[in-house]
């Protein structure tokens, strides 16, 4: 499969804009115009539907996560040395610290992971406040808590 890949110029700090050739501006992604030309054809648009609707089966709230594991907001509060009224602010936030949220999802039995993807490498799982070992003592200590809740 022999693709014409098309060179793309883009301007530095240190050109003028008589040194940038018209044709490296002439490309245009700007979101509404990625918009339009999905809404012009049918197939783009129940492509484009199924896909939002994929991502949105693997979306869930802290509200959902709690009551799938069948917890309270008073069991997750006394986890966390809360009161219900708190975990009932925290799980309609829209802006959570990471640290905060860790301990949620540690709550309810689980482990937060933070993964960061770049288009040039793969994958990096990001340790954020704490080291591996950390998150290891971490997860044995709330599995004893669990079992005495």
């Amino acid at each position: 499969m022999n693709e014409k890949v098309e060179a793309i110029i883009v301007p530095v700090d240190e050109a003028d804009i008589e040194d940038v050739a018209d044709s490296a501006w002439e490309r245009d992604d700007r979101p509404d115009r990625f918009y339009d030309k999905i809404n012009r054809d049918p197939k783009a648009v129940a492509r484009f539907e199924s896909v939002l609707a994929e991502i949105a089966e693997h979306q869930t709230t802290l509200a959902q996560v709690r009551k799938a594991k069948l917890l309270t907001q008073t069991t997750i509060g006394r986890l966390l040395d809360m009161d219900q009224s708190e975990v009932s602010r925290l799980e309609r936030r829209s802006d959570v610290l990471l640290s905060t949220l860790r301990s949620f999802i540690q709550a309810a039995g689980g482990d937060l992971h933070l993964i960061a993807t770049f288009p040039d490498s793969g994958p990096v799982q990001l340790l954020v406040g704490e080291t591996a070992s950390e998150a290891d003592e971490n997860r044995s200590r709330r599995s004893d808590q669990t079992a005495k809740v």
